[in-house]
């Protein structure tokens, strides 16, 4: 997602700003953290891990008595970031908030091959939030369930775009999703800048973007809202149905965070952060600022994380003969919407 759309969610939101500071050697037993904190973040000030690492921080700061800074270190679609905690000391006084694309498409799904693993390079700790993306068309695309727009994309072969904020991120793999699924052609439109002018301003025809961008601009009539890409309808837009019930069972294409920690860090310090994060996330501030924004709680340990990461990593890993791209989950029922002779 880009810079605008995380802007408009931080301002919902009040932010605060820190510097962060540099690690150095591992801790004695009973005295962690024996200094700063760093809570890496490998996307710019304002984006959705940025804004829901300042969320966290001061509960973390407060619970551990502690200094607790982000560290904003963008690039590379967030691969930098990641392989500088991966590389740091294991001391648990760097810490990494990511997105699922820098952490599940180093399986190579794309064509990314970064220069770390991510369940041997990292540890994860807790998985924090899952948000659905809401499949949004132009007001001028004839299409007002997705049946229709099948239907319509079929019959214009190569004709139909949908744009995104980049290769990977959950908005092109819900494309290639289903583009996969239902036999389509849409052709993808990355803009790290700014997707959603892209089919605001009529470039695209199509997009699958985050739930609290997308309701906004569907509220007020500049874009047409036709499904969520959760499995189950979102709480903050009930009026929406999934893709899943409107004729591709099965679709699901999500974005989450969590954080992780470098490989090696004490499974004591680990242990600790597992709770003070859970402790974090549980109070009901916390909950309702989540929900408004269409966010729903994520798998909040490390056992059941680390599951998520695999799973995720096998789902979207590149098929035989595919050209990095992924294909339909194996797990997914065939599309129920009708195709031309």
């Amino acid at each position: 997602m880009h810079r605008r759309t995380h802007l408009l969610l931080a301002a919902a939101l009040a932010l605060a700003t820190g510097p962060g500071l540099a690690a150095a050697q591992v801790p004695a037993p009973g005295t962690y953290p024996s200094r700063p904190v760093r809570l890496v973040v490998p996307f710019p000030a304002g984006t959705a891990p940025d804004v829901l690492a300042r969320l966290i921080v001061p509960a973390l700061a407060e619970s551990m008595s502690a200094t607790v800074v982000v560290e904003n270190v963008p690039g590379a679609g967030g691969t930098i970031g990641v392989d500088r905690v991966a590389k740091s000391a294991p001391d648990g006084h760097t810490l990494l908030l990511s997105g699922d694309a820098a952490l599940v498409l180093a399986g190579g799904a794309y064509g990314m091959k970064p220069p770390y693993e991510t369940l041997r390079d990292l540890a994860p700790i807790a998985q924090l939030i899952i948000t659905p993306n809401v499949l949004v068309v132009a007001n001028d695309v004839p299409a007002r369930n997705v049946a229709e727009l099948v239907a319509l994309v079929r019959s214009q072969p190569g004709k139909f775009s949908y744009s995104s904020a980049g290769i990977g991120l959950s908005q092109h793999r819900a494309g290639e999703l289903m583009n996969s699924m239902a036999g389509l052609d849409m052709v993808h439109v990355p803009n790290p800048g700014n997707p959603w002018m892209e089919v605001l301003a009529g470039r695209t025809q199509l997009m699958f973007g985050n739930i609290a961008v997308a309701l906004p601009f569907i509220r007020d009539g500049k874009l047409r809202g036709l499904a969520v890409t959760s499995t189950t309808r979102a709480a903050a837009a009930p009026e929406l149905p999934t893709v899943s019930e409107s004729g591709l069972p099965g679709f699901e294409s999500l974005s989450w965070f969590g954080v992780l920690a470098p490989a090696g860090t004490p499974p004591a310090v680990l242990q600790r952060l597992e709770a003070e994060l859970q402790q974090a996330m549980a109070t009901p501030a916390m909950r309702d600022r989540l929900a408004s924004m269409g966010a729903m709680p994520g798998v909040q340990n490390a056992a059941g994380f680390t599951e998520v990461i695999k799973n995720e990593i096998k789902r979207w890993a590149p098929k035989p003969g595919a050209a990095g791209a992924a294909a339909a989950p194996t797990s997914a029922a065939p599309s129920t919407i009708a195709q031309k002779p």
